[in-house]
C-alpha cells in the first residue's frame, strides 16, 4: 500500500530484518514506528482488498494471534459472523471515500475461539496522489464495559420493576402545606388513584389536599419535627384516594439540604400500610438510600432519570447527566480501611451536592464513580461551566483518614433528549463519555456524541 502509515510501518518478520530496516530509516521515522508499537491499543491497516497490511504487537496481546500469520489475511475472518455484514458495510463506505472516518463496535475472534467486544476508530488512508488506499485505525477491547452495561440494564429492569410494583410512591416535594411534588414515581396511581402528572406541581391537585382533614396537622408536625432534629421521619396517616375512599399509608422521608445548609426540600417513600408489611417497608426504605452517604441509591436515581426523560419528551425540559470518576479513588481504597474511605465518600457526596438544585439528583454509582442529574431550569450555567464547577470542587484536598489527598476528576456528559427510551441508555451514554475522558489520562471532560452512540448501540 502507498499510505503514509504503511510506508513507515512494516510488519517485522524477524528481529534481524527489523534491525536492518531500522538502520536505514531516518531517526524520526524509527521513533514513530516505536511509538506505534508501544501503544496499548491495536493499530491496524487494511488494504483495498480487505486484508491486514499492518498490525502492531498489541494485536497479539489482544487476540493471541501472531502478527505474521495474520498479515495478508482478510480482516473479515476475525469478525463475528453476526457483525460481518454491518462491518463490511462500514468499511466499504470508507474504502470508496463515501465516509472518511467511523467509530463503531464489533466482536473480534481471539485465539481460544471466543469473541471479544471491541471499539473501532478508523479513517480512510490515502496514497501519495490522494486516492483511497485502504483503512487505518485502532481497536480497543471493551468487553468489560459491555458486560457492565448488560448487567446495568438487567439491574435497571429489576429495580424499575420493583419500584413500579410497590403499592406506593417515591417522591420529592417542597416543604409547604400542599407538599408540592417536584418528582413522583410511576407507582403513584396504584397508591392514590392519580397519575404522577396529575400531582406534580399541583397540576390537578396537591398531595396535601389528599391527606385526611383529621390527620393534616399531625402530618405537618411530624414532618417539621424531623426537619428540626435533622433526622428521618416516619408517619402513619390516611389519604383520600381518587375513588373517594380512605387509605392508610406509611411514609418515611427526610429533609434535603445543600452543602451550604441551603434548604432544598423533602424526599421519601409513601406506601400502602399494613402492620404485616412493616418489615418489608423498612427493607425497601433502606434500598432507596445509600447506607454510607445517605444520598439516593441507584434504584431511586434511575427512577428519577426515567421521569426526567419523560419530562424532556413531553414538555421539552432540559437536563444533563454527569458521571464523575475520582481518578485516584481505587488506589486509595486499597491503602485505607473502610471507615476512613466511607468518611471520605460522605465528604465527596457533600461537595457534589453543593452544586445541585431542588430538581437535581445525585448518587454514588460505585466507590469511585458518581452520577449527577442537573435540571437546567434551576442551573443556568452551560454544560462546560457545570463541569468546571465539579472539577473546582476538588481543588481542595479530600481528608482520608489523617491524610489530605488531592484528586482529579474524569467527567462524562450526556444530554437528555427525546430519542432516549430509558434511564439505562442515558447512564450508559454518560459512562461511555467518562471512560473516554479517563482513558485520556484523567482530569478531563468528554461530552457524549449521539451519532457515535447510534453506531455503538446498533452493534450491541
Amino acid at each position: 500500500m502507498g499510505s503514509k502509515l504503511h510506508s513507515g510501518l512494516k510488519s517485522p518478520s524477524s528481529e534481524k530484518d527489523a534491525q536492518s530496516k531500522q538502520a536505514h530509516q531516518p531517526v524520526g521515522e524509527a521513533q514513530y514506528c516505536n511509538m506505534i508499537q508501544d501503544l496499548p491499543q491495536v493499530v491496524f491497516e487494511v488494504d483495498m482488498n480487505g486484508c491486514w497490511s499492518f498490525l502492531n504487537v498489541s494485536w497479539t496481546l489482544f487476540s493471541g494471534f501472531e502478527v505474521d500469520e495474520c498479515i495478508g489475511s482478510s480482516y473479515m475472518d476475525y469478525v463475528h459472523p453476526q457483525d460481518r455484514s454491518r462491518c463490511k458495510g462500514v468499511f466499504d463506505k470508507m474504502r470508496s471515500g463515501e465516509v472518511k472516518h467511523c467509530t463503531d463496535a464489533f466482536r473480534f475472534l481471539i485465539s481460544d475461539g471466543n469473541y471479544l467486544w471491541t471499539e473501532i476508530h478508523a479513517a480512510t488512508a490515502h496514497s501519495l496522489d490522494n486516492e483511497p488506499s485502504g483503512i487505518v485505525g485502532t481497536i480497543n477491547n471493551i468487553s468489560d464495559r459491555v458486560s457492565e452495561e448488560e448487567l446495568l440494564l438487567a439491574n435497571q429492569r429489576t429495580l424499575t420493576a420493583t419500584l413500579n410494583d410497590l403499592p406506593g410512591m417515591v417522591y420529592r416535594c417542597r416543604n409547604n402545606p400542599d407538599y408540592t411534588m417536584e418528582y413522583v414515581s410511576g407507582s403513584s396511581h396504584q397508591l392514590t388513584g392519580y397519575h404522577a402528572q396529575d400531582i406534580i406541581n399541583n397540576k390537578r391537585l396537591s398531595y396535601g389536599s389528599m391527606i385526611h382533614p383529621d390527620d393534616k396537622l399531625g402530618v405537618w408536625e411530624g414532618v417539621q419535627k424531623g426537619i428540626r432534629e435533622n433526622r428521618r421521619y416516619e408517619l402513619v396517616y390516611r389519604i383520600i384516594t381518587a375513588s373517594g375512599k380512605d387509605k392508610t399509608v406509611w411514609e418515611c422521608g427526610k429533609g434535603i439540604f445543600a452543602h451550604n445548609n441551603e434548604w432544598l426540600g423533602l424526599e421519601g417513600l409513601i406506601i400502602d400500610f399494613t402492620r404485616q408489611k412493616a418489615n418489608t417497608h423498612n427493607r425497601l426504605e433502606r434500598q432507596l438510600y445509600d447506607d454510607v452517604t445517605g444520598l439516593p441509591s441507584l434504584p431511586l436515581f434511575l427512577d428519577r432519570l426515567q421521569t426526567t426523560i419523560q419530562c424532556v419528551s413531553d414538555k421539552g425540559c432540559d437536563a444533563t447527566l454527569f458521571v464523575v470518576h475520582l481518578d485516584r479513588a481505587l488506589n486509595i481504597l486499597d491503602q485505607v480501611d473502610n471507615d476512613a474511605f466511607n468518611k471520605a465518600s460522605i465528604e465527596v457526596g457533600e461537595r457534589l451536592a453543593s452544586i445541585t438544585g431542588p430538581r437535581d439528583s445525585i448518587t454514588r454509582l460505585e466507590n469511585e464513580r458518581w452520577g449527577i442529574l442537573i435540571d437546567h431550569r434551576d442551573v443556568k450555567l452551560s454544560v462546560s461551566g457545570i463541569a468546571q464547577q465539579i472539577q473546582d470542587l476538588f481543588l481542595e484536598p479530600v481528608m482520608i483518614g489523617s491524610s489530605k489527598i488531592f484528586m482529579t476528576t474524569s467527567i462524562g456528559v450526556a444530554q437528555c433528549h427525546d430519542a432516549l427510551q430509558n434511564a439505562a441508555d442515558l447512564l450508559r451514554n454518560a459512562s461511555h463519555a467518562m471512560d473516554r475522558a479517563h482513558a485520556m489520562g484523567g482530569g478531563r471532560c468528554e461530552i457524549f456524541d449521539p451519532r457515535i452512540h447510534k453506531q455503538y448501540i446498533t452493534g450491541i
